[in-house]
């Protein structure tokens, strides 16, 4: 800024009014002031001395090791099933004139119990008219019998009329060269002779046809009898009685109802082999199916209905094949000692208790204690830590080897900051 401009502008300071100065003025007075206010307070502050650094405790909860063998108990998820499961057809067509009162839906029978009754008349005549077929064709053998036996006594009296002709023919021809006889009289008994052998003959051609006859008339028989018996069963089947204990589902009939051979009528479900079906995975089936199999080995099942009710079972047999979609083996265990009171049905869904094969020397801790591969345990108030191998985990829990020993105290609470060295206090 060149000396000239310098001097206007001074020029114009000192010509401005007061006014304007004490506007300048003021506001540079009370940032001095304030200035001043905070330099005293910095000089007057009190000396603040340092507190030393304390180590953190970390409170926590242990676990006393105990290396031992497990076998640990899986729990799986199942339904209940039929193990034996039956449709009742009719076996004869009819209309329905009666059934059981407890042949409905839900309804429990016992073995040997009627449920449904057909129109017999029509099977009753049958019956009658087989029968009487039968007597028929009984009477017609014995017939056939008593000309065979007739036969063969006629035809031993043929034979020894034959020998007396054979007699008489040769004393003629004796006398008929001594010239006692004429020739007449020997050519009439060379005819008797040949007359009686034709009788024979001829007697023993009836006797083979009358044996003939015999064997085809008790065939005839045999075939009656078979029709008395079917008309018989016919008869019997216009009864359905119940072939074991159990509930009926699918009723599908009543009184006045037309039915044909082979209608399902119901289904009846046995109520002493009830089944529950579960599923285990494949890796689970390669484990723990060992060399015996499933096959044989006992399972506790639970349905928490109402109250919980516990149920004994053992596994009978393994499906053929995998299940594609949820790569798992389905396995069916028969529940033990169900009588036709039992509130099992099938559909309700249950859980499965299954032991699994034993692992030797581990440790079984709850998941908090595990941090990946490792676990901490408290030496001297100090976090220790020690690498483990995890063989199986249980639900919440886990089944582990490593470097611990028995009574050592393991922690099993969870923090981000835990680490080896950290204090700690045992709660």
């Amino acid at each position: 800024m060149s000396n000239s401009r310098m001097k206007n502008l001074f020029e114009k300071f000192r010509r401005a009014p007061r006014k304007g100065l004490f506007k300048i003025g003021l506001p540079l007075l009370i940032l001095v002031g304030a200035l001043f206010v905070v330099g005293v307070l910095k000089a007057t502050k009190p000396e603040v001395q340092a507190r030393p650094v304390e180590e953190k405790v970390w409170p926590v909860s242990v676990l006393t090791a105990k290396i031992s063998d497990e076998s640990p108990q899986r729990r799986f998820y199942g339904e209940i099933v039929a193990g034996r499961e039956a449709e009742l057809r009719a076996e004869v067509q009819g209309r329905v004139i009666t059934v059981d009162d407890n042949f409905i839906d839900g309804g429990i029978v016992a073995k040997g119990d009627q449920l449904v009754s057909f129109d017999a008349f029509e099977y009753a005549a049958q019956v009658s008219e087989r029968e009487a077929e039968l007597v028929e064709a009984k009477a017609r053998l014995a017939e056939l019998q008593a000309d065979f036996d007739g036969s063969v006594a006629l035809l031993v009296r043929d034979k020894e009329q034959a020998k007396l002709r054979e007699r008489d023919v040769a004393r003629r021809a004796r006398l008929i060269r001594r010239k006692n006889v004429s020739e007449k009289t020997y050519d009439d008994a060379k005819l008797s002779l040949s007359e009686a052998r034709q009788r024979i003959t001829e007697r023993e051609q009836n006797i083979k046809k009358l044996r003939a006859n015999i064997q085809s008339q008790e065939a005839t028989i045999k075939r009656r009898a078979v029709g008395v018996d079917r008309a018989k069963r016919d008869l019997l089947d216009t009864r359905l009685y119940a072939p074991f204990d159990g509930f009926l589902t699918s009723v599908g009939t009543t009184v006045g109802r037309y039915v044909s051979v082979g209608d399902t009528v119901a289904k009846l479900i046995q109520a002493g082999r009830l089944e529950v079906k579960f599923k285990v995975s494949n890796r689970q089936f390669g484990r723990m199916t060992g060399a015996s199999g499933f096959v044989g080995t006992a399972v506790e099942i639970a349905w928490r209905g109402a109250a919980k009710e516990n149920y004994s079972a053992t596994i009978e047999r393994v499906e053929s094949v995998v299940d594609a979609a949820t790569g798992g083996v389905n396995l069916y265990a028969r529940i033990d000692g169900l009588t036709s009171r039992t509130r099992l049905r099938p559909g309700i869904f249950v859980e499965v208790f299954l032991n699994d094969r034993p692992y030797r020397d581990v440790i079984r801790l709850p998941e908090t204690a595990l941090h990946d591969d490792t676990v901490y345990t408290v030496v001297n108030n100090r976090l220790q830590a020690h690498k483990v191998s995890v063989v199986a985990r249980i639900g919440d829990e886990v089944l582990v080897r490593g470097s611990i020993k028995n009574a050592d105290n393991i922690v099993v609470t969870n923090f981000n900051e835990i680490g080896p060295g950290l204090r700690v206090v045992v709660r």
